[in-house]
């Protein structure tokens, strides 16, 4: 029989492994994203999606939802609230700042995971952890950082980078509170529940702009249309959802910040592939960077080379 040591490794491993593919799911988004928003509008986009994705959490999980405790649907709704805070400040600052400054001031929740983590549910990051984002996160500026600085053209601040920064602080708050609530609580009532709350806050706000005049956007249905935001709502939505929830119930937020980042990493390869845009040196290094910084996270090197020194210096002794 195995060990409980080796099942916990194996069900880490795992849970890891979850968490790197739904950064790959996060990476394949951008570019269904990028067709959607050419043709509709942000707000019928979100409402759509999140509208979609919840009628299928329902259909699915009804009968789980009834058997739900108060504290699991609370702490669903907790969660719903902070995805939504981080896409409306994000929509929102893309109204007053560029593109490249948004996603560079956005990427900065990898800092801030640790940091609420800390602050509000008192996890503190293993060296190996903090170790592997710090490679994780300038490998993530590399490869986001425009080739002028990111502040350039509109002076050092605006309004927009700050509802954008408020973004990055929403989105820490939900990577630290999924991994609080999963430990004790239902990884499928937690999905469906902020999922739904989701949903109906974004089908409020598209409507109230319908009735002030403000969403004049045809947002034509047509067969492509379907099947994108149909990979968007199941996929990108309610699998990814199940996944994050059920992953980080065995993944501590800061380790779980250094996985997420490798999804510039399939972002960019996604676009390589299917748009064709160019990677670049500098980039391709920030990828490899990346990718060092989830090794040293995942396998504690900072650990491993003080034990090889404190084993050297006995071997002197």
């Amino acid at each position: 029989m195995p060990s409980e040591s080796s099942t916990n490794n194996q069900s880490s491993w795992q849970a890891e492994g979850s968490l790197a593919l739904l950064a790959l799911i996060w990476g394949s988004s951008h570019v269904v994203t990028k067709d959607i928003l050419a043709t509709h509008s942000p707000s019928f986009y979100t409402s759509t999606r999140f509208g979609l994705a919840a009628v299928l959490f329902i259909i699915i999980f009804w009968r789980h939802l009834r058997r739900s405790t108060r504290t699991e649907v609370r702490q669903g709704v907790l969660l719903g609230l902070c995805s939504f805070a981080g896409i409306a400040f994000y929509v929102s600052g893309l109204l007053f700042t560029q593109v490249s400054k948004a996603g560079f001031i956005s990427g900065l929740h990898l800092v801030f995971t640790p940091i609420v983590a800390f602050a509000i549910f008192r996890v503190r990051p293993k060296p190996e952890h903090l170790a592997g984002l710090v490679v994780a996160v300038v490998g993530f500026l590399a490869m986001s950082l425009p080739g002028s600085s990111p502040m350039a053209g509109e002076g050092l601040l605006n309004v927009g980078d700050l509802l954008v920064l408020m973004a990055a602080v929403a989105w820490a708050v939900h990577i630290a509170a999924t991994t609080a609530f999963a430990i004790r609580g239902g990884v499928r009532t937690l999905a469906v529940v902020q999922v739904i709350t989701v949903a109906l806050l974004a089908i409020s706000v598209h409507l109230a702009l319908r009735l002030a005049g403000l969403e004049r956007s045809l947002n034509p249905i047509d067969t492509g249309f379907l099947w994108r935001i149909g990979y968007i709502s199941l996929v990108v939505t309610c699998i990814a959802a199940l996944i994050q929830t059920g992953g980080q119930k065995r993944v501590s937020p800061t380790h779980a910040a250094v996985l997420y980042t490798l999804e510039p990493v399939s972002s960019a390869i996604f676009a390589y592939i299917i748009l064709g845009e160019e990677l670049g040196t500098r980039r391709w290094i920030g990828a490899a960077m990346i990718l060092l910084g989830v090794t040293i996270s995942r396998l504690g090197l900072p650990r491993l080379i003080n034990r090889s020194v404190g084993v050297d210096s006995e071997v002197r002794r």
